[in-house]
């Protein structure tokens, strides 16, 4: 709650509508509006003032300050598929720090958008996230497209367009904002998840298996569009065919999901979209009797720590996260330097860390 009430009076305070020098409402009168304690009236209007847009005078109360404008060299990395970025996936994440640590050492700023608590809808939520960019007035941004159900992919769309028309460059960041094979107008930094989906489906048929499954999620996203692609690939490469009884998708792995899988598609082997994924799949699997490396070969995306540290070490596909937050450093600054803007594509090379989940 304290996020959402930070949230609400930072958009006012970029915006103008409290302008500098005005008196902010009191812990007291928060609380009651928001319907919250005042203690935490109390920690919004102290991140506030951390971060530089209001003054706290003991005795007098909360003033909004001259915020100034953010310099040509000043960035945002946007990913509006989590709150906070704390809550970022692990290759996510450490990108996130890489950038901040490369745009920290070339002078530039790296501003953190996530998804606002104060809209009502993932739609209200995603608009008001570009309207807050635009009133930071970020020369670029690295924007991570949210993986959204097809009726809501247009969101992406929304926000990408509301930050070029005002003036700001945009570099797309893993994935892109249209289904393949189209591709959007923008720059794209991404890695190569479909030679990563070969590269671990050709491992599990060359240990032995027969029937591999892929467990994906229902959203739409490019990146886990071009890791099935590199399954289904490796299958024909090696005279199999894709079966549709072998491709599954969940937001969740549960239990139920995964006896329906073992019932209906009589894996040997299962690509997962993500560690966490194979992580959550693996523990129901084994609850339900498989062991996991003998019975069922099992394998991820992301070399995530957890991968080395389950019960059975998982085998997954690594994304080196250091050079992709150099190329998309690279690909942002020309653009917000003026040197223009070319259509193209930068592809990280992945690499495959066999573990005992698939060698038994």
């Amino acid at each position: 709650m304290h996020r959402y009430i930070f949230d609400e009076l930072e958009s006012s305070l970029r915006a103008g509508v409290i302008a500098p020098g005005d008196r902010l409402p009191t812990e007291s009168q928060l609380s009651k509006k928001y319907g919250t304690s005042r203690t935490t009236a109390i920690r919004a209007l102290r991140d506030l003032a951390s971060a530089g847009l209001v003054q706290r005078r003991q005795g007098s109360g909360t003033y909004a300050v001259d915020i100034p404008l953010p310099s040509l060299r000043s960035i945002a990395f946007c990913s509006l598929f989590v709150r906070e970025s704390s809550e970022l996936g692990y290759v996510e994440g450490l990108i996130q720090r890489h950038l901040a640590d490369i745009a920290s050492g070339h002078q530039a700023t790296l501003h953190v958008q996530c998804l606002p608590a104060n809209g009502r809808t993932i739609r209200d939520s995603m608009r008001l996230a570009a309207d807050a960019l635009v009133a930071r007035k970020i020369a670029g941004c690295l924007y991570y497209p949210a993986e959204l159900p097809q009726e809501d992919m247009d969101c992406n769309r929304i926000v990408v367009d509301r930050l070029r028309e005002a003036g700001i460059n945009v570099v797309l960041i893993d994935r892109d904002i249209v289904s393949y094979p189209q591709r959007s107008e923008f720059v794209r930094i991404g890695y190569d998840n479909r030679r990563g989906g070969t590269l671990v489906t050709n491992h599990l048929l060359e240990v032995g298996c027969k029937r591999v499954a892929f467990v994906g999620i229902p959203e739409v996203s490019t990146a886990v569009q071009d890791r099935l692609a590199g399954y289904s690939e490796s299958l024909q490469n090696h005279g199999l065919a894709a079966s549709p009884d072998l491709i599954w998708s969940t937001d969740s792995p549960t239990e139920a999901f995964c006896k329906q899988l073992l019932k209906l598609g009589r894996p040997d082997g299962i690509v997962c979209k993500s560690d966490r994924f194979a992580a959550m799949l693996g523990r129901h699997l084994t609850s339900l009797g498989v062991k996991i490396g003998h019975d069922i070969k099992l394998a991820g995306f992301d070399d995530d720590p957890i991968a080395s540290f389950l019960p059975v070490p998982l085998t997954s596909v690594r994304l080196p996260a250091r050079p992709f937050a150099e190329a998309a450093f690279e690909a942002v600054l020309p653009q917000v330097e003026s040197i223009g803007n070319v259509r193209r594509q930068v592809i990280i090379d992945c690499e495959l860390a066999i573990r005992a989940s698939t060698t038994g």
